[in-house]
């Protein structure tokens, strides 16, 4: 299979850089795959779980945040706040972020703070989910 050549990037340095065969990002409207010779596009992300495979045929799976995805002449970069690998998850934090993001989802103060919850429910709960799968062995 093809490769590509992708960059992912926080929001202060380069989280990383390399060749990929195939990149899954969670978007608006559901998952958006790219593989190489894709059409240059921009997509918005979503926090979830950002799959990659290599060229030896691994996947892999990072925590991201909101951001971007910009598909030009054959090269991919993610653009996120931030993005984690699984083993660098710290589920006790992740857990008290959910429970806070519940409970600001509950005070239901203003559209803007309920979205900016919501946000980080979701991120909180992908970063859960990602660890889990980690502490799996999956």
């Amino acid at each position: 299979m093809k490769s590509f050549k992708a960059r992912i990037i926080e929001a202060e340095k380069t989280f990383w850089e390399g060749e990929m065969t195939s990149l899954i990002v969670p978007a608006v409207d559901g998952e958006y795959g790219v593989l190489a010779m894709h059409q240059n596009l921009v997509v918005a992300v979503i926090p979830g779980l950002l799959k990659y495979q290599t060229p030896d045929g691994k996947w892999g799976e990072i925590s991201i945040s909101d951001g971007m995805l910009r598909v030009d002449d054959g090269e991919v970069l993610v653009l996120v706040d931030s993005a984690e690998w699984p083993w660098d998850i710290d589920i006790a934090r992740v857990k008290a972020k959910e429970a806070a993001a519940r409970e600001a989802m509950l005070q239901k103060k203003s559209v803007r703070e309920y979205a900016l919850a919501e946000s980080s429910l979701r991120r909180a709960l992908s970063r859960i989910r990602i660890k889990d799968a980690d502490n799996n062995g999956l």
